[in-house]
């Protein structure tokens, strides 16, 4: 929503672990939920003295140049650990993105991008890594329509997954990969401004590592724009672009990943309308949390 003000005082990350461990959750939801997370206090005096002085530098730059901006630490951690480049922890690419950072991603919730989350376009898919550990989240881009949903919706809800799969200790510190299954996408699924938001989003607006982007069963026409596509993005990040069939998925992903990829795909398993409505019900769990920590109300349960 465009008249969601970020730019007061609001802070809505808490320094506490996000669990749901109160029993008020099914299974369903209970999946995106990470199981033995640090607080942001431990992590951060686990940190290397180099990566404390990055840390501590970027917390005292922002303070002192938007005093009225006001980041937490569990932010502040995340963009040096995200930091763009080769390397973690690079104070001068990681205050870059603090700099040009949308803080109305910050009180984006899952209620407000309830039609969009619910489209099953985009979302993360729980169980479901990378060869080398990532989790991963999912795309099925024939679901957008550019006339018809505004380039700001989409970039929403890609920015919304993305954020909340930071909130885990593991995806922040070693990263994510991304699913992009292309049948049924035709040309009027896309457009230039999208494409552009797109991958601007995936390098560098907001504090994600993206390992892996796999696009997968691209049509045959796919290369005429991804000739369009491919100088949008950074050289390094192009090494990460992979586009294959549904059959070499296994050179990608850990064995047993139909488990958990979903049932959009010909080897999935899942159901992508629960996986959906699950991931709703659970970021709605958490950010009713929030909400109750934040003005110190009692915490309602939620129906399961």
């Amino acid at each position: 929503d465009d008249d969601v003000n970020a730019d007061g005082p609001t802070e809505l990350f808490s320094s506490e672990p996000r669990q749901a461990t109160d029993g008020s959750l099914s299974p369903g939801p209970l999946r995106f939920a990470a199981e033995g997370e640090r607080s942001i206090s431990q992590q951060i005096s686990s940190l290397s003295l180099s990566e404390k002085q990055c840390f501590d530098n970027l917390k005292t730059r922002w303070k002192e140049s938007h005093p009225d901006k006001p980041l937490s630490d569990e932010m502040i951690l995340r963009f040096a650990r995200c930091s763009p480049g080769a390397n973690k922890f690079n104070e001068k690419t990681a205050w870059r993105v603090m700099q040009r950072f949308d803080r109305r991603y910050l009180v984006l919730t899952a209620t407000r991008l309830r039609s969009q989350l619910l489209s099953k376009t985009l979302f993360p898919v729980p169980g479901m890594v990378t060869l080398d550990g990532h989790d991963m989240f999912y795309m099925r881009p024939s679901r957008y329509f550019p006339k018809l949903t505004p380039t700001k919706g989409i970039i929403d809800n890609l920015a919304y997954c993305m954020t909340a799969m930071m909130e885990e200790e593991k995806s922040c510190t070693e990263g994510i990969g991304f699913l992009c299954y292309m049948n049924d996408w035709k040309r009027c699924n896309f457009s230039i401004e999208y494409a552009s938001q797109f991958v601007k989003t995936l390098q560098g607006r907001i504090p994600v590592r993206v390992r892996v982007f796999l696009i997968v069963n691209p049509p045959a026409w796919f290369n005429a724009l991804w000739k369009l596509i491919k100088p949008m993005l950074f050289s390094n990040f192009r090494q990460k672009v992979h586009l294959i069939k549904e059959d070499q998925l296994s050179s990608f992903l850990m064995p047993g990943y139909e488990t958990y990829l979903p049932d959009d795909m010909g080897a999935g398993t899942v159901s992508t309308g629960e996986l959906v409505a699950d991931f709703f019900k659970y970021r709605q769990y958490v950010e009713e949390q929030e909400h109750h920590k934040l003005f110190g109300l009692e915490a309602r349960t939620p129906n399961k």
